[in-house]
């Protein structure tokens, strides 16, 4: 058989003056441009015509970086129907930019007769590159916001110029630069509603009728209360005459001295304090609840009902830092979906208080602590690790301590390397226990390997086998058996040695014969076209050495 295929074609740059219909024909090696027929792709027509169908020319135009914009190129847009850049006129768009591309040309916004520049409702009109200030008509409240962004940025009104309010400008205010350099409110009387306080920041002291924060020229008149900012009162002070009196503070009460309450005190209103405050065995200091004595703190909601009764709830996360977690409750659900096994981060109280330079630290617990794993915290450097274990609870660091650490206060430590155990879930049933998890040492070479082992043993964390790994079966599927067609296995253990696989419907996969090389062809060439494969009438994959188009 052949093993080429040509078509006619030329090194020209010039069509093919006839071509028979059906035909294909190309130009090649000849510079093509859009003023001459080289490098093209022809395709004869039904009149004998060569019409231009494709060709290098073209295809060079498009051998770009999708979404980029490539002089002398068709534009082709990326995955999200965009270009990077375009050009109209002295217009250039470029990712969220619109500018002039010729210098110190102007950019026109014009509507067309009597339309208008619109900037609909919620949409922000920002100025400064990093978004200043912001206008933006916000149709819910009808109101036209300015809003400060980012930095310090100002509204600036020029000295001497008035900002005017009413149609008639009937009120106005200005910064008076040129007689008085003082903001000035003139035109109409100003009145605050109900509601709205006025404040004066100023500090400064009155001493007269025309110095102080705040001077009127004329009267003065107060209808309500008056309150004075500061109230010294000295020696003894009783409030009220009879027990029905009542005394309200609305500010912050600080008491230096000692306090007596001789009746029963009702508190409506939260209580802050600082310091620490202990109540029978228990202590609140900070952040931290703990017992003044004991090893215990017992949460019971419902002493009446036993120890099985009443209901705890915790909102947001709970952190355990002990070393062993037990749960007695005989249900127990969990709505995480995932649960993680073997996190290597720790947290460990220090015990002893640390100076600065000292190179060891007491902690409460050193279990699955190893050598080299790393500690961080207040007063430890980074690339801290654990360098041995002097004795007791005592850990030995490779760097000083760079600050002093308290008794109490909190490190971490993350494990750097294996400890060897095993990680999963460990099943009692039967008298006996199964494990579902990751087995270090399991599967055929011994490198590790997610199991099931039905009948287990537990030695420190390392399981083994006891009898068994036993059987898992999936709905219908079991994989200690070989696998079906319709669990997506083959249904066969062997094939044909070349052969190549088809489907037998729910059945076992069948397979073709070998493709017979030595007939028609023989030898390794690449060039020489030896058997395809196809289907019989009845669907059945052949080979062959015959390809046959049909008639027609």
């Amino acid at each position: 058989m052949a093993s080429s295929i040509l078509i006619k074609r030329s090194t020209g740059t010039v069509a093919p003056g006839t071509i028979t219909y059906g035909e294909l024909a190309a130009t090649q090696s000849g510079t093509g441009t859009q003023a001459n027929q080289g490098d093209r792709l022809f395709l004869g027509d039904n009149n004998g015509a060569a019409q231009v169908v494709g060709g290098r020319y073209f295809t060079d135009m498009m051998d770009h970086v999708h979404g980029t914009l490539t002089a002398d190129s068709v534009a082709i847009l990326d995955s999200n129907s965009k270009i990077d850049l375009w050009k109209v006129d002295d217009i250039q768009l470029d990712a969220n930019v619109i500018t002039t591309s010729t210098t110190d040309a102007d950019l026109i916004f014009r509507a067309n007769g009597v339309g208008k520049l619109v900037i609909e409702d919620g949409q922000e009109l920002e100025f400064g590159t990093s978004g200043d200030v912001e206008f933006v008509f916000t149709d819910a409240d009808s109101a036209l916001d300015i809003k400060r962004v980012a930095g310090t940025p100002d509204l600036r009104v020029a000295d001497d110029m008035r900002i005017y309010f009413g149609s008639d400008k009937d009120g106005g205010i200005r910064y008076d630069e040129t007689t008085l350099d003082k903001v000035r409110v003139d035109g109409a009387d100003w009145e605050f509603d109900n509601g709205v306080a006025v404040k004066l920041s100023d500090t400064t002291a009155s001493t007269n009728s025309t110095t102080g924060a705040f001077t009127v020229v004329g009267g003065v008149g107060v209808a309500g209360q008056v309150s004075a900012g500061s109230l010294l009162v000295e020696g003894d002070t009783t409030i009220g005459d009879a027990t029905g009196d009542s005394l309200t503070v609305e500010s912050t009460t600080v008491f230096n001295g000692p306090v007596t309450f001789n009746s029963q005190q009702t508190i409506n209103a939260t209580i802050n304090q600082t310091g620490q405050f202990n109540l029978d065995q228990l202590r609140m200091d900070g952040n931290v609840l703990s017992t003044t004595s004991g090893t215990e703190m017992i949460i019971d909601p419902f002493p009446a009902g036993g120890d099985a009764a009443g209901l705890v709830i915790i909102k947001g996360d709970l952190q355990i830092d002990g070393t062993t977690t037990t749960v007695n409750s005989a249900n127990m659900s969990v709505n995480d979906p995932t649960i993680e096994l073997g996190d290597p981060t720790a947290v460990r109280t220090v015990k002893a208080a640390a100076l600065t330079g000292a190179t060891s630290l007491t902690l409460d617990t050193i279990a699955n602590i190893s050598v080299g794993d790393a500690v961080s915290g207040t007063g430890i450097a980074a690339g801290t690790t654990v360098s041995s274990f002097p004795g007791g609870n005592v850990i030995a660091l490779n760097n000083a301590i760079t600050a002093d650490i308290d008794d109490g206060d909190s490190i971490t430590i993350v494990r750097a390397g294996t400890d060897a155990l095993d990680r999963g879930v460990k099943v009692h049933y039967d008298g006996q226990f199964g494990f579902f998890g990751y087995d270090r040492t399991g599967g055929a070479d011994g490198l590790g390997a997610w199991t099931f082992i039905e009948d287990a043993t537990d030695t420190n964390t390392v399981f083994g086998v006891n009898g068994n790994r036993g059987t898992v079966v999936l709905g219908d599927l079991e994989l200690d058996t070989d696998l079906a067609v319709q669990y997506g296995g083959t249904g066969v253990s062997t094939f044909t040695t070349n052969g190549i696989i088809y489907g037998n419907s729910s059945g076992a996969l069948q397979v073709t014969g070998a493709a017979n090389i030595g007939s028609p062809g023989t030898g390794s060439d690449a060039t020489t076209s030896y058997q395809i494969l196809t289907v019989t009438a009845a669907g059945v994959p052949v080979w062959t050495s015959t390809i046959d188009g049909g008639v027609f």
